[in-house]
Parts: structure tokens; C-alpha cells; sequence
């Protein structure tokens, strides 16, 4: 099996979703995909054709995906992207690539999406959560984008605002972005009335666009428990955004102080240039106060060209620096950091900041692909803790792992992980109950190599 449907299936199985060995290969051309769908079982993999297109013409949406677990990859290593669009006239409704129901997981992976019909965005929504007919809360398993492009909606990439009925509402379990090109569109992400309990945007790059880069709110008093996310924005580059509504780059706001805010991580990225900044009145990163004040962790990141009186709301703002990027084309789509930038070694670990392709010289916005190595040991969240942390690893393949938490003098304090994991994003949760204040160390060692991080207790 090739790298790319090879990784993609290990992280369908790292999710949990129901998988099955039912592959479909999916011909080019109009209507074929949707069709596919149309007739899928629970876990089914539909495989399409680098370079080929992939058009629908009839429909208004593809496919909604409720009561099963689909994914959608690109038969290959991701270097050659099929294209994915809608060409149907959206005037007697709003047009969407795809609706997850009740019971839904829908993974798409190496795929282009081109909202656009004759150079004019067409298409409002990649992925949108769809209640349909539910008398009670619907519940999504999973959204998840890997490695892909998106360009040329009319609004938001992926989309909770699904009823404004507090009774009708969506529940996302898991929205997961990474490694994406997303362009001339909306809101990255839009969450209104629905809830979610956890959100992750890693290693991708969001410009050009129009309103909110990531917007999560609602009325504030829904019935949805503990109706915030979790939120982690790690290696993700920010440029150019409300083009035509100009508004907060990040915005968690619900309309009062009277719920429990989830905690939001945002590190290692880059946000440069909020069109009209000047007169704006926006605050950029505005994660409001509640029950639980100041619930999000900000570190790491560079700011330019944002609102020069607001960068941020009351947060703890850490190791934060404003300069210009300096990338090297950014109207063209090349975000490439210049040698000799501090921005190279300003990461929480000593690296570069943003998204990651940009640090090697890269050029071709359209061909993201994968990490070349895909090893990822993550800095633990939340950090200092107590007395629990996460710690979350990545895999290019299935590996034999190990993960352990040393004290200050060397000494192996906890043993986390051992045995063989996946390929994908890993999870592991670290109580430090009983272990003093004090500096630890996490080591994760596989296919005979290792990685080593740092965090502190304070109790």
C-alpha cells in the first residue's frame, strides 16, 4: 500500500473509528464520487486518482456521512493532489463538499478542494456539521483534513453552526487539521451553537482570508455540557486575514462568563497582517474570561501588522515577538522564512516557529505532502501542570515506542507508553500524584532513536 493511504488508514485506526478492509477505488469524473458515497458501509476507504478530477454537478454536497466512518484518500504519496469540485449553481441553496451526521466520522487526506467555479468561489463549506431531522443532539465522532489544499469557499472550512435551536444542537467530538494549504476562504474553522470538545490545527498555513481565522461562540446559555473546546494551534502560519470582514484572527467568545472555558494552547505560530489593522478595533487573539479565567497558554509565536493596541485579551503571554516574518512571496503563497531569521530558533524546542515547510527552503504551496520524517514528540500541555499533563507523539509508520518520565537527577520516574503504536497522532495522559515540585523529563525512543523534552511540576 502506498505511504500516504498507508499512514491515513493507521490514524483512522488511532481515532478509533470502525474500520474495516473494504478498499474503493473511485473513477474520475462527474458525479462518481458522490455516487461511491452514496452506496459506502461503515469503515469503507475510497481511493482517487492523482492528478484526476473529481466533479459533482447535480448535487449540492457530495455526500453526507451519519452512522458510519469514511474515508477519502489520494492513491498515492500525496505529492499529486486529485482536485474535488462542485460545479452546481448554488442559487436555490447553499452548496457544501461534504455534511457529517449522527454517528459520523469522515477523514480526508492528500485531496485538493476548489470551491471555485469559472475563477468565482461557488461552494460555501468543506465540511459541515449537519443535524438533519435529530429531535435530540446529534453527535460527530470525528472531522479530520490531513494533507490537504482547500481554496475558493464563500465561507468556512469547516462549519459547526448548524441550528441556533438549543435543543437541535451538534456535538463534535474531534476536529483535527493538519499539514493543510487553506486560501481564499472564510473562517478556517466556525463553531456557533454547536459544541465540541476538542480542536487541533498543527502544521499548516491559513492566508488570504476573508472573516475569522478561527471562531468558536454561541449563545452562552445552551444546554450542551461543558460546550467549549479544547483548543491547540501548534506550527501554523497565519497571513493576510479579514479581506473583507475584519475580525479576530482567534475568538472564543459565548456571550457571558457563566460557563467552563476547555484550555486553549497556541505556540510555535505566526500571524502577520490583519487587513485594515489600523482601524480594526479587532483584538487578534480574544479567548474571553469565564468561570475559569485565563485558561490559555500562549507562547512562542510571532505577531506583525496585527491591531498595535490589542495584540491579545487577558492572557499569559510568553515568549512573544513582534516582527516582520519577512516571508518571501506571500501574495504568491510562499511563506518561507529568510536564513538567519530569529523566527529559525524561536520554538518552544529551539526550532522554527510556524508552519514547518517553510523552514526548508520550500516553494510549492500546492504540493504540501508529509512531514519528511513524520517523527513528532510534542511539548506537554499543560506546562507547568499538577498534577497532570498530555503529552502527544506523532508516527510516520507503526513503530515499537517507548515513552518514560525522568526526574532532574535521571532517574525513570513513570513509564507511559510501551509497545507498538500506529502511524499518527498518540495522546497520553501523565498524573504526576505523589512526585515533588520540580524539573522532569519525558523521553520518547523509537526506530532506534529518541527525543527528549522537559517540563516542570509545581505542586
Amino acid at each position: 500500500m502506498k505511504k500516504l493511504l498507508w499512514i491515513t488508514l493507521s490514524l483512522i485506526a488511532v481515532a478509533g473509528m470502525a474500520f474495516g478492509q473494504n478498499y474503493v477505488d473511485v473513477a474520475p469524473g462527474d458525479g462518481t464520487l458522490s455516487a461511491a458515497l452514496a452506496a459506502a458501509n461503515d469503515g469503507d476507504v475510497f481511493r482517487l486518482i492523482p492528478g484526476a478530477e473529481y466533479t459533482e454537478s447535480v448535487n449540492k454536497t457530495i455526500g453526507t456521512i451519519a452512522e458510519k466512518s469514511i474515508a477519502i484518500v489520494a492513491d498515492g504519496d500525496g505529492s499529486i493532489k486529485p482536485i474535488v469540485k462542485i460545479l452546481t449553481d448554488p442559487a436555490e441553496g447553499t452548496c457544501q463538499f461534504f455534511n457529517v451526521g449522527n454517528n459520523g466520522s469522515l477523514l480526508l487526506a492528500g485531496i485538493e478542494f476548489d470551491g471555485a467555479v469559472d475563477g468565482v468561489a461557488m461552494v460555501s463549506y468543506l465540511l459541515r456539521a449537519y443535524m438533519g431531522e435529530m429531535p435530540q443532539p446529534a453527535f460527530i465522532k470525528m472531522m479530520q483534513l490531513e494533507s490537504c489544499v482547500i481554496k475558493n469557499l464563500k465561507s468556512n472550512v469547516v462549519d459547526g453552526a448548524a441550528s441556533n435551536l438549543q435543543n437541535n444542537n451538534v456535538i463534535v467530538d474531534s476536529t483535527i487539521i493538519n499539514n493543510c494549504i487553506v486560501h481564499d476562504t472564510g473562517s478556517l474553522v466556525q463553531f456557533k451553537y454547536a459544541g465540541s470538545n476538542y480542536i487541533q490545527v498543527t502544521n499548516s498555513t491559513i492566508y488570504n482570508i476573508n472573516s475569522y481565522g478561527f471562531r468558536i461562540s454561541g449563545p452562552g446559555n445552551t444546554n450542551l455540557p461543558d460546550n467549549t473546546p479544547e483548543v491547540m494551534i501548534n506550527h501554523t502560519t497565519w497571513y493576510n486575514l479579514g479581506l473583507k470582514d475584519p475580525r479576530e484572527i482567534l475568538l472564543s467568545d459565548y456571550g457571558g462568563t457563566s460557563y467552563f472555558q476547555r484550555p486553549w494552547t497556541v505556540v510555535n505560530s505566526i500571524f502577520s497582517t490583519m487587513t485594515n489593522y489600523e482601524t480594526s478595533g479587532r483584538i487578534a487573539i480574544n479567548i474571553k474570561e469565564t468561570l475559569n479565567d485565563n485558561m490559555a497558554t500562549i507562547t512562542n509565536i510571532c505577531m506583525w501588522e496585527l491591531n498595535p493596541k490589542k495584540g491579545w485579551r487577558k492572557h499569559t503571554v510568553a515568549d512573544t515577538i513582534r516582527m516582520d516574518p519577512g516571508f518571501a512571496d506571500p501574495v504568491n503563497g510562499d511563506f518561507t522564512i529568510p536564513a538567519g531569521s530569529l523566527l529559525l530558533t524561536y520554538g518552544s524546542d529551539g526550532g522554527p516557529i510556524g508552519d514547518k515547510r517553510w523552514t526548508n527552503n520550500a516553494s510549492a504551496v500546492e504540493q504540501p505532502g508529509l512531514q519528511p520524517d513524520g517523527f513528532i514528540l510534542a511539548q506537554n500541555y499543560p506546562n507547568p501542570f499538577n498534577p497532570a499533563t498530555a503529552i502527544t507523539f506523532t508516527l510516520p509508520a507503526a513503530q515499537t515506542v517507548r515513552l518514560a518520565v525522568y526526574d532532574a537527577r535521571g532517574r525513570e520516574v513513570a513509564l507511559l507508553a510501551s509497545g507498538v503504536f500506529g502511524a499518527g497522532s498518540h495522546r497520553i495522559e501523565f498524573s504526576a500524584e505523589g512526585l515533588s515540585s520540580g524539573l522532569y523529563f519525558y523521553k520518547l525512543t523509537a526506530a532506534g532513536q529518541s527525543w527528549t523534552k522537559k517540563m516542570a511540576l509545581v505542586q
